[in-house]
């Protein structure tokens, strides 16, 4: 079950929304609280149910809670600040061995088999969902309140801020001071129109990027990295700018919705896309593409590492650092890492040359950033190098500059296009979507901040539901759920 299906859209979503806003006049705010954790496990457990042993999911994710809470306690309570930071060193130790385990384990005896000739046996570890979020976001929390910033708040606020379902598996990755405030405010527990209306709004735009936009691309991406060799200049590219777009508008979706179920409930979750492909640098792309994982990244890696307090070089390694880990983060593979690293790269050489790349026109940066943002999505959706460098091979030294496979590309397990049919269907879509991404003065954010309950904006919410809602039974998993 996740936000682009039916069972959470007709059942999942409205229950807990009739039952957490009924009570609300009749139980304590506490009460209210506890359901609507129990309600986000539930979410949480039936997102891969596959039987009852997968429920151990739900045991780990609260035992993750139990124990970040309690070294919480710890570090808050100790004065010794040598023995504080055991304390805080210990909990960091016991979420970066759980993320290790879970997401790395098998990435790093397949490289010492590998490297040394070794016959390590892989075992096959189901990933938790969200389990790289709730892992940086206690992280976080365990540094803010190391470093005095925050105070350990109530045990059920602290677990609502980690299992809230709508920020649960994919973000955005909050910080306590975001919300505990929006937890303890009374008028929060009852309905309000506005919010609801507003938050519907923005929950409908994402759930059409996701269902109708992002999962119509991935139908042209999937088919043509079955057979990246059956592909041409002009398929190459067009399966490139398929994923850019494609991740763009799952992501942002998911994002989207994210920010408008908390919406419904009267929680305001923080903004994680803001227009990501305008950007004029890959610097200015990080602080629009996936918000909260910078800011996460800066609070455990860049900031304690010196930031730019340390001089250029120190300033420079920091940044790699932080690419680095942002690559792993993503997923287990080297393909990831050095999507990362040349990220990294990137963002070193602008912070040298930066008041000599500022005055190149605007369009020019914003092309060539895109350019490279685009190259390197080939990185992060190959499985394997050898795929991502015959897609980049054809893109950027190709043997010859046909269409060949542009059919295989379009395909549909419904409709077969001819190749001049294929030609103008992938072209017509991509180009449409080019036009809403550079060239629509708006972004979702921005007609979300502007949103009044009006007539006409209750006709957008209905078309897009609808024609959401027809695309469901194609609909596919997020892509960040893999991260």
């Amino acid at each position: 079950m996740i936000f682009s299906t039916y069972s959470f859209v007709f059942i999942y979503l409205p229950l807990v929304l009739l039952l957490y806003f009924g009570m609300a006049r009749y139980v304590s705010r506490r009460f209210q609280q506890i359901f609507l954790i129990v309600a986000s496990l539930i979410f949480y457990g039936a997102i891969f149910f596959q039987g009852f042993e997968h429920l151990w999911y739900i045991a780990l994710i609260m035992s993750s809670v139990i124990v970040n809470y309690s070294v919480a306690i710890g570090v808050q309570n100790i004065a010794r600040p040598p023995t504080r930071k055991i304390v805080f060193t210990i909990g960091v130790i016991f979420n970066v061995v759980l993320l290790g385990y879970y997401k790395y384990s098998n990435f790093f005896l397949e490289n010492i088999n590998y490297a040394f000739d070794t016959q390590f046996v892989i075992k096959h570890i189901m990933l938790p969902i969200g389990i790289s979020f709730f892992t940086f976001q206690q992280i976080a929390f365990l540094i803010s309140v190391l470093k005095r910033e925050e105070k350990v708040p109530n045990f059920w606020d602290y677990t609502l801020f980690i299992v809230f379902f709508p920020q649960l598996v994919a973000g955005p990755i909050v910080f306590l001071k975001d919300v505990l405030h929006q937890y303890l405010d009374e008028e929060n527990r009852f309905f309000n129109a506005k919010n609801f209306s507003a938050g519907l709004f923005i929950f409908v735009i994402g759930l059409f990027k996701k269902a109708v936009i992002a999962d119509t691309l991935d139908n042209f991406v999937f088919y043509s990295y079955l057979s990246p060799e059956k592909l041409g200049f002009a398929t190459s590219w067009l399966t490139a700018l398929s994923y850019s777009f494609q991740i763009y508008f799952d992501f942002s979706g998911y994002s989207d919705m994210a920010i408008g179920l908390a919406k419904m409930m009267n929680i305001n979750l923080p903004v994680n896309f803001y227009s990501p492909y305008k950007s004029v640098s890959i610097t200015e792309f990080w602080k629009r593409w996936h918000i909260t994982l910078g800011r996460s990244l800066a609070v455990l890696i860049y900031y304690p590492l010196g930031g730019n307090r340390k001089g250029l070089a120190r300033t420079c390694f920091n940044l790699f650092a932080v690419f680095f880990v942002s690559g792993i983060w993503h997923g287990a593979s080297w393909t990831f890492i050095v999507w990362g690293i040349a990220h990294g790269v990137v963002r070193i050489f602008e912070r040298l040359f930066m008041k000599y790349l500022e005055k190149i026109p605007n369009l020019i940066r914003i092309f060539f950033t895109f350019m490279f943002v685009n190259a390197a999505w080939v990185l992060f959706r190959s499985p394997t190098f050898d795929i991502a460098l015959t897609v980049l091979k054809n893109m950027f030294a190709p043997e010859s500059f046909s269409f060949s496979g542009i059919a295989h590309m379009a395909y549909n397990t419904s409709i077969t296009y001819p190749d001049s049919m294929a030609v103008i269907y992938v072209l017509a879509i991509l180009s449409i979507l080019t036009t809403l991404v550079f060239l629509y003065p708006k972004n979702s954010i921005d007609k979300y901040n502007e949103f009044k309950p009006t007539v006409k904006n209750a006709m957008v919410i209905a078309l897009l539901f609808t024609v959401s809602v027809i695309h469901f039974s194609r609909v596919g998993a997020f892509i960040y759920f893999n991260f």
